[in-house]
């Protein structure tokens, strides 16, 4: 028998072979004799009232001869349709082969199964050997250990296979490494059922890509490789990788399931590609000892490169990196720290601290900014500029930004109210910074509100700081956003002020209430009378437009006392307190306070 090429899809029916059919009139030694002139026949299929049974020439053979030998004598008048206690066992085609193995294993009478009887679609019963369903069973967990179960393609696993042998060492190929743009935002806007189905739409994208010899392979998540045989020039290789952006830019349409007794609804949903190229061409060696595995990693880090270049794009290893003294090693680093930290948003690796924010006039507490932390199990604490800068580039901020907001949100609806000198009880407002990516992303507005309704968090207690320094693409279209969310009761602060090329422009065009201004200008806010003089004209100008005063990186009295002098409304910095490591610690320090 042909053994089949097995997926996770294999059923029982698959692999079945036709059997022989007796009538159940017929005489035991009749059978008798028709074994002995067909020896290389299993079994035979008898219809019985009761439904076809299976009858293994094994336990046939035994049961005819008896424990004397007299047998044969005794049942000579017997027909088979009247034979009782035959072990047997019929299963329906579509049952799958690991199942169809543990129904035999259960069975009390397995040792005498040889043969499972398999009930087709249109009726009739062919058989497979116990032991060919076994062997199949094998050959089905080895496939499913090399093989992504989602999309049938080559895993990782099959990979690394391939770059052992020694013939994938000789062999010219390019290596693309592509990684899907944008890809969470469906599986945490839509659900991972929906990003299921993108992932398998864009497997068969690659499939239909692939030329024969090629190799499409699901490395995990959303990654993918296509290893092209054969010697390719670069505009080849570019051409095939652009190919690929173009395919994962194209809408994919996805069923969406809202729940309840709605039926799916389809729905176009939009995503994209990086990807990474790496062949000998690109390779500062080249010839001879170039290994499959050093073009996979090279690809690994060109796509990285096109991911902090902008994303959805093509970029080549350059292999100046490997001349450059430590630039592949900080590329390597920082390509690492942006698998790590992707996995660890919202997995509990990641954590808030609080700075606690003072007002000048109450001499009381109002509330105190989050700051992301990040402890990794394999690189240890990250510095929030390392981790954070790499989350920019890669598009990651959209993801930490989202869970920072909620994350505050949450721990600050149980922050305990706070006793003002009147008497009486205020909530602290938690500070968020908000990226403009992620002002950028059409879900925002939908984000805060979120955040705010899940939490039970009043809109009041919410401020949203936005950094001067940074690029917006359309501010009269941020403004109008901005508006909106301040309109829910969110306040809008302006961070980082006087450190932009714009700072009067966004001062008059963004809708904000406060105005931070940035830690240089406090640094030598006492020393330099020009850093001085500067201090006090935005302490003026924003208390000209409506708009309170915040002072970041207070850390002496002495500028907490000119700060004062100058009319600044909130002071922040370690002269306050140094950010408190988590919620509980901001409640515990409070409490001490009091």
């Amino acid at each position: 028998m042909t053994t089949p090429v097995l997926t996770q899809t294999v059923s029982l029916g698959d692999i079945a072979e036709p059997a022989v059919s007796m009538p159940a009139s017929m005489r035991v030694t009749e059978l008798d004799d028709w074994f002995r002139r067909n020896p290389q026949a299993p079994c035979v299929v008898v219809r019985m009232r009761s439904g076809p049974v299976v009858l293994d020439r094994s336990w046939f053979e035994r049961w005819i001869t008896g424990k004397l030998g007299f047998g044969r004598a005794v049942h000579s008048r017997l027909t088979l349709g009247r034979l009782s206690g035959v072990p047997h066992l019929v299963v329906p085609a579509h049952t799958g082969i690991a199942e169809a193995a543990g129904v035999v294993s259960e069975e009390t009478d397995q040792t005498l199964i040889s043969n499972v009887g398999v009930l087709m679609p249109d009726g009739e019963v062919m058989t497979v050997g116990v032991t060919t369903l076994f062997r199949a069973l094998s050959r089905d967990y080895a496939h499913q250990a090399r093989h992504d179960p989602l999309t049938g393609l080559p895993n990782r696993a099959s990979l690394m296979e391939w770059v052992a042998r020694p013939d994938e060492q000789e062999s010219e190929v390019t290596v693309l490494y592509v990684d899907l743009d944008r890809f969470k935002d469906i599986n945490d806007g839509l659900g991972h059922a929906v990003g299921d189905q993108v992932l398998r739409e864009f497997a068969d994208r690659l499939r239909r890509i692939a030329r024969s010899g090629d190799r499409v392979v699901r490395l995990g998540g959303d990654e993918f490789a296509l290893i092209l045989r054969g010697t390719l020039t670069a505009g080849a290789s570019r051409a095939v990788a652009e190919r690929i952006v173009h395919e994962a830019s194209l809408p994919f349409g996805v069923l969406v399931d809202h729940g309840g007794e709605h039926t799916p609804v389809p729905t176009s949903v939009s995503i994209g590609a990086s990807v990474g190229v790496a062949g000998l061409d690109s390779m500062p060696l080249g010839g001879p000892g170039v290994r499959l595995d050093d073009l996979v990693s090279q690809a690994d880090l060109a796509m990285f490169q096109a991911k902090a270049h902008g994303r959805g794009r093509v970029t080549y290893f350059d292999p100046q990196l490997v001349a450059a003294p430590g630039r592949l090693e900080e590329l390597r680093a920082r390509h690492h720290m942006e698998r790590r930290l992707r996995s660890s948003i919202g997995s509990g690796a990641l954590s808030l601290a609080y700075q606690p924010l003072a007002g000048v006039a109450s001499n009381r507490i109002l509330g105190a900014e989050a700051l992301a932390r990040w402890n990794d199990e394999e690189l240890g604490p990250v510095s929030p500029v390392d981790f954070i800068t790499v989350a920019e580039e890669t598009g990651l901020i959209i993801d930490l930004g989202r869970w920072v907001l909620r994350t505050a949100c949450f721990e600050a609806a149980t922050w305990p109210p706070v006793r003002h000198p009147d008497g009486s009880l205020r909530r602290l407002k938690v500070t968020v910074n908000i990226s403009p990516v992620q002002i950028e992303q059409p879900s925002f507005f939908r984000e805060v509100l979120e955040a705010l309704t899940d939490s039970g968090l009043p809109p009041q207690s919410l401020c949203l700081e936005i950094t001067e320094t940074a690029v917006i693409g359309d501010l009269e279209v941020t403004a109008q956003l901005l508006r909106e969310i301040r309109g829910l009761g969110v306040t809008i602060a302006l961070d980082d002020f006087g450190t932009g090329y714009s700072s009067l422009t966004m001062l008059r065009d963004l809708p904000a209430d406060v105005v931070k201004i940035d830690k240089s200008f406090i640094d030598r806010v006492t020393d330099s009378s020009t850093d001085h003089v500067l201090t006090k004209l935005v302490v003026e100008t924003a208390h000209s437009l409506g708009m309170r005063v915040c002072a970041e990186g207070v850390e002496t009295a002495e500028q907490a006392r000119q700060l004062t002098a100058m009319g600044c409304d909130v002071l922040q910095g370690w002269l306050i307190s140094r950010p408190r490591p988590g919620s509980a610690a901001l409640v515990e320090w409070l409490r001490s306070r009091a």
